[in-house]
């Protein structure tokens, strides 16, 4: 059934199925594949939401304490356990107003709206279906957030062959730490109020005198300082990569040092910013002498630029197709034609015979990769957003020239290629040198945006959902929705955050504490 059938009024009944309903995200392109694959090689063993480092020693204190109290293999069992134990922190959070823990606004919530003693079940709704808990998720905050990441750590793992029920690890290495250490070392920070704990999530329901004094030892935002546990939770994740693999990396301490190394250089905002380390190595350009950390940082940014840049050319599209089209259907190739042609008249105002000059030949503008993306993304005006884009794919093709070599070694080395990498783009690009201005600019509209895109949400359509953007028909086009786009988050501000909490960056002046710079200077020696 097509628009055409509809015209011609040829359709004698409706056509009955389920809804699609739109779905959203970053990635319309399909092209952050490579990037994801860097950074989960680069920072294993945290993610976007593991925003603090101390729930990887309590888990592993929780799951020793439970095998050696409750001793039960029941997973639903030591589910509810691990629920009333999740809980209990968030109200410890809400007692002294703090922010930051999962399940905070749950905790508060009934924190405020009770007397003295507090029934967990108010907030795990155990027994009951886990929506409108203090976690949606009824595996809890672990499960959703946290058991994959420690699990690459090796400091907790399942019980046998059965999934999901876990337990801490136990082994003696001399530079990798186990769960049982973790376990130990919690136990001392938490010893003198440890039964109280216990007890609560025993009998599910504790008092606010009671939290008033679990508030010190339980506080998820504070590591005792040069504390046994401080000391191991910065060996784990300035050791090895993957202590469970037989192959030793250490990008993550790598880019510990990197990051440190740096971040007294920014001002407050800026030093979130968790593309900072990609930006100066890319800023200071492509060094056969980088060390392998530095040039997957410089592919991971590569990559990014290039998606950036690609799917600010296709939210200037909607945008150009919302407005030509005025909520209904258009000619495809019409449409290419004045977005052509418009992108092509700015390029000459700038100076450029667009039908002679070759797309690849001089860098069209004096700014770096970064500030044109910068400018794409900000720009309001879609032909003027599509104009700096191309800018930018342009340097970014020119500028790595060198870099392609290596960065294709290191991408078959680690597998992390895939069939949308800018490098293989680049191959395209490479042979298409002796094409002029205007025609690269219809080329990369319809083929790396409009294909792109159709190919992207075709593969992604299911039976309820749907992320195409656009529809397109016997060679008419439709606007369906648009969308919001960004950078990738690689992880460095959960390692910001986990720096903070080890108070080896300082967490009201982010400057480097004094045993900051000691950890700095161990890494650099």
């Amino acid at each position: 059934m097509n628009i055409r059938q509809f015209e011609t009024a040829q359709i004698k009944a409706p056509f009955l199925g389920k809804p699609h309903y739109p779905i959203s995200g970053l990635d319309q392109l399909g092209l952050n594949l490579t990037s994801e694959r860097i950074f989960d090689l680069l920072l294993p063993g945290l993610n976007n939401v593991t925003g603090r480092i101390r729930y990887y020693s309590f888990y592993c204190w929780f799951f020793d304490w439970y095998a050696s109290n409750i001793r039960t293999t029941s997973r639903s069992k030591q589910n509810n356990y691990l629920r009333r134990a999740e809980f209990l922190l968030a109200l410890v959070a809400a007692h002294k107003e703090q922010g930051g823990v999962p399940g905070i606004t749950k905790a508060l919530s009934i924190y405020e709206t009770t007397n003295d003693r507090i029934d967990f079940t108010l907030g795990t709704q155990e027994g009951t279906a886990s929506e409108g808990s203090y976690w949606k998720n009824p595996r809890g905050v672990l499960g959703q957030y946290y058991i994959s990441s420690i699990k690459q750590m090796g400091i907790l793992g399942d019980q046998g062959d059965k999934d999901g029920l876990y337990v801490r690890t136990d082994f003696e290495h001399e530079t990798k730490v186990s769960g049982k250490q973790l376990a130990d070392a919690f136990t001392k920070n938490i010893s003198s109020t440890l039964n109280i704990f216990t007890k609560a999530i025993k009998n599910n329901y504790i008092t606010k005198n009671e939290l008033e004094l679990l508030s010190t030892d339980f506080n998820m935002l504070n590591i005792p300082d040069d504390s046994e546990e401080q000391h191991l939770l910065w060996q784990l994740f300035s050791g090895v990569d993957r202590p469970k693999e037989n192959e030793e990396t250490y990008f993550r301490k790598e880019t510990i040092k990197l990051l440190l190394s740096n971040v007294n250089k920014y001002d407050l905002e800026e030093k979130y910013n968790q593309l900072n380390v990609p930006f100066a190595i890319y800023g200071k350009g492509w060094n056969c002498d980088y060390t392998v950390t530095e040039k997957l940082w410089y592919f991971f940014i590569v990559e990014q630029f290039w998606s950036v840049s690609c799917t600010g050319c296709l939210d200037a599209f909607l945008s150009i197709l919302d407005t030509q089209s005025s909520n209904n259907w258009i000619d495809e190739i019409t449409l290419i034609d004045h977005i052509t042609s418009k992108v092509i008249d700015l390029f000459e105002t700038e100076g450029m015979n667009a039908k002679d000059d070759l797309f690849f030949g001089i860098p069209f503008m004096e700014y770096s990769v970064e500030e044109l993306v910068y400018l794409s993304k900000t720009e309001l005006d879609p032909y003027i957003k599509i104009s700096f884009a191309l800018c930018a794919i342009q340097k970014l093709f020119l500028e790595n020239k060198e870099s392609k070599g290596e960065l294709k070694k290191i991408s078959n080395n680690y597998k992390i290629h895939t069939a949308s990498s800018f490098l293989n783009a680049y191959d395209d690009f490479d042979a298409k040198q002796d094409v002029t201005i205007s025609e690269f600019i219809r080329y990369f509209l319809t083929r790396n945006v409009i294909n792109r895109h159709h190919f992207v949400a075709l593969r992604k359509l299911n039976a309820t959902q749907n992320s195409a953007k656009f529809y397109r028909e016997d060679g008419m086009i439709r606007l369906v929705d648009h969308f919001m786009y960004d950078y990738s988050s690689p992880r460095i501000h959960t390692l910001f955050d986990f720096m903070r909490d080890l108070n080896i960056i300082d967490p009201e002046t982010t400057e480097l504490t004094s045993r900051g710079q000691e950890q700095l200077n161990s890494l650099e020696g």
